[in-house]
């Protein structure tokens, strides 16, 4: 049995053949974007983010950081936009190409078309939409004051607690969506968590989990991964 299950793994393997050029070029891109990532501010060291001067601690406050995790995105996106599906240096003096290839360099990895069709723009418009509004409590004091307003659960049980903004939080996702509603509340149970003298983690994992379990509507969103 193992046997025959092997010999259709190597089949189907060699039926893949050698890694092509656009293969390449996306998992070096990748692993580009990982050690770009990783390295930008190491914890405990200089990342590469401190060559700028204005993206470090100037004593009191933290000065803007231009150099962030977007920028590294932002810069391999525009690779792929560049980059084109076939090898440039096949036919110059760097690289023989194969007698009669044609080659269309024009054709790039990435295309606007292709990022306006695959683009799934309700999941952006969402998110966004939800940081923003997460955001906007945060500055505007909002979160803080909700998060004082449970002032009265000081002193009772953890569970209890866990209870009540379980219960709240359910109730919550069946009429908005669970990414919106968590991005939401996550300001609010971490200020609450400070008045109510809790550890941050214990209300806003309960919010998170719960986030997920109300299923009493038939228009409930699904799970958010």
């Amino acid at each position: 049995k193992w046997r025959n299950v092997n010999q259709i793994i190597r089949k189907k393997y060699r039926t893949l053949g050698p890694l092509r050029f656009p293969e390449i070029v996306l998992f070096a891109l990748t692993v580009i974007l990982v050690l770009l990532w990783l390295l930008r501010d190491p914890a405990g060291l200089k990342g590469w983010a401190d060559m700028h001067s204005d993206n470090t601690w100037d004593g009191k406050d933290k000065k803007p950081v231009y150099l962030s995790d977007s920028w590294v995105v932002i810069l391999v996106g525009l690779c792929l936009f560049n980059i084109p599906t076939e090898n440039p240096l096949l036919g110059t003096w760097l690289w023989a190409a194969p007698p009669g290839k044609k080659f269309s360099r024009s054709e790039k990895l990435l295309t606007m078309d292709t990022v306006m069709q695959k683009t799934s723009w309700d999941v952006i418009i969402l998110l966004g939409g939800g940081y923003a509004i997460a955001a906007g409590c945060q500055s505007s004091g909002l979160s803080q004051w909700l998060g004082d307003s449970f002032s009265f659960l000081e002193g009772q049980d953890e569970r209890v607690v866990a209870l009540v903004i379980s219960t709240l939080v359910a109730f919550l996702t069946e009429v908005a969506s669970n990414t919106a509603s968590t991005t939401l509340l996550m300001p609010i149970l971490a200020a609450m968590s400070i008045s109510l003298k809790l550890n941050p983690l214990y209300l806003m994992l309960t919010g998170t989990i719960s986030a997920s379990l109300a299923f009493c509507l038939p228009l409930q969103p699904d799970p958010t991964p």
